[in-house]
C-alpha cells in the first residue's frame, strides 16, 4: 500500500471517529442547531407547571425617558462641539 493511500485511509478513520463524537455531543445538547439559543419549546419556558413566577416587565416613566433623551442630546452636543 502506498503512503498516499495509507494517509487517505487514516484520514477517513479520523473523520468517522470525529463524526461519531459530534453525534454524541449533539444528542447530549438536545439535538438542536449547533448555534444560537434553543427554542422555547425545548427550554421548558412554555410549561404551565414550571412553578416559576412570571417576571413583570419593567416600565420607565415619561419623565425618565425625557431625562434620558436630554442627557443623550447633551452628550451628542458635546461631541459635535469637540469636532469644531
Amino acid at each position: 500500500m502506498s503512503t498516499i493511500s495509507k494517509a487517505i485511509e487514516d484520514l477517513e478513520e479520523q473523520r468517522t471517529r470525529i463524526e461519531a463524537a459530534l453525534r454524541v455531543l449533539r444528542s447530549l445538547s438536545g439535538g438542536g442547531s449547533p448555534r444560537g439559543r434553543k427554542p422555547k419549546y425545548m427550554t421548558g419556558a412554555l410549561a404551565l407547571d414550571s412553578g416559576a413566577p412570571e417576571k413583570k416587565k419593567r416600565k420607565i416613566s415619561a419623565a425618565g425617558r425625557r431625562r434620558i433623551a436630554e442627557a443623550q442630546k447633551r452628550r451628542w452636543a458635546k461631541v459635535r462641539a469637540a469636532k469644531q
